[in-house]
């Protein structure tokens, strides 16, 4: 009897709970990764299990579950028994702060930890995993997996509204598959709690609920890469979509990195398949930077080949390049690490370190934007404009 009240308790706490702290975003866990088997283990507070929706199990931080799939479902097991087959599980925490840890087991890939739900699933035969969270508890994981640990807090900071930004411009991204967001680089990268720079956080809760708009009240693509070797790209150049605040620029703040240069090289008869593979002549070589920089096709005249394709065929570091021939090899010799479009984390880093605010670091890579605050039902309020910032002599 003492037992059939626990769980009545625990489930109106639940309830409580639920209704309280509803989840902001679903995060897809481990996506792509065709899940088989997995453990589930509690890290902070307590939660309840359910099957199919029905209540089976409380977890607390000495319990390890195993799931599995299975020809007819998902099977779920501790220790000491096994609790059956099911089409769906649901972990929910009750407490005020609730953390798990995912271990997948076959195949092996690093653990991930992380806020508040999950419910596991079934989709192509594989595990579907998915976290909700509150957005604010995922972003620092989302900052730190993709802004690293040692950066100023400006630029923490900067990094904690454009990804903010993103998954909010992308809430739909995934619908079709029951979740917002996944996990990887096709989104952003997400591998749980952040645990290597406490700034993070801080970063993350000065600037909570801030996005950034374009002119017409809808967020910006905040589109970013690792380097963009002096010079950003336009949208229209990467990606054939003009967006008046994603313009190129010259950026002299990443000039100093170990990122900023790369040198390729290319067996001459590679290349020259390559190029008859695509509908070009054999023989061209020669792509020397014109105009600002940057240009989007391999060959101008011919605009059968952009450089973005060139970059994903040789899985080169960016698209920005020039090429010359020595002794039977294509020499391709490149700047930058990405895209190329809008913020360069590796000059935004800098911007932080030499003075410049996180407003400074954002306006200065994102042109005619408004910060805004984040409301309830993903509204904005209390529009915020700021200029562009000018450059300091000498650079």
């Amino acid at each position: 009897m003492r037992y059939v009240k626990s769980f009545i308790i625990i489930a109106f706490l639940l309830l409580v709970q639920g209704l309280l702290h509803a989840a902001d975003i679903r995060v897809g866990l481990f996506y792509g990764n065709n899940l088989q088997s997995v453990v589930f283990s509690v890290v902070e507070g307590e939660y309840m299990l359910s099957g199919d929706g029905r209540l089976i199990a409380v977890v607390r931080k000495a319990n390890m579950f195993h799931i599995e799939m299975s020809g007819s479902g998902i099977v779920v097991s501790d220790t000491l028994q096994s609790y059956g087959t099911y089409m769906k599980l649901e972990f929910k925490g009750v407490s005020g702060s609730n953390v798990f840890q995912v271990k997948p087991v076959f195949p092996s890939l690093p653990s991930k930890e992380s806020d508040d739900n999950l419910t596991v699933g079934m989709r192509d035969r594989a595990l579907q995993l998915i976290n909700l969270l509150d957005l604010e508890k995922y972003v620092p994981g989302t900052v730190e997996a993709e802004g690293g640990s040692n950066a100023p807090i400006e630029y923490y900071k900067a990094q904690a509204i454009i990804t903010r930004t993103f998954a909010v411009k992308n809430f739909t991204r995934h619908a079709a598959q029951g979740f917002n967001l996944c996990d990887g680089v096709h989104c952003q990268s997400f591998n749980g709690k952040s645990h290597l720079n406490r700034l993070i956080y801080d970063a993350v809760g000065q600037t909570a609920n801030k996005i950034l708009m374009d002119e017409t009240g809808n967020p910006i693509m905040t589109a970013y890469h690792a380097n963009c070797g002096g010079i950003t790209c336009s949208a229209s150049m990467a990606w054939n979509k003009d967006l008046p605040y994603l313009t190129s620029i010259h950026d002299p703040f990443c000039d100093r990195s170990p990122q900023r240069d790369w040198t390729k090289s290319i067996p001459r008869t590679d290349w020259n398949k390559y190029l008859s593979n695509n509908g070009i002549p054999a023989g061209l070589v020669n792509l020397q930077i014109t105009g600002n920089g940057r240009q989007k096709y391999l060959f101008p005249e011919k605009q059968k080949i952009s450089l973005t394709q060139v970059r994903d065929d040789f899985k080169l570091k960016s698209s920005f390049f020039t090429m010359e021939e020595s002794n039977g090899t294509v020499i391709l010799r490149g700047h930058g690490y990405g895209h190329g479009v809008g913020l360069c984390q590796d000059g935004a880093i800098e911007m932080a370190r030499v003075g410049y605010s996180f407003i400074d670091i954002l306006m200065f890579y994102f042109h005619g934007v408004t910060l805004q605050e984040r409301d309830e039902g993903q509204g904005t309020r209390d529009k915020q404009e700021y200029s562009r910032p000018g450059l300091p002599v000498g650079r």
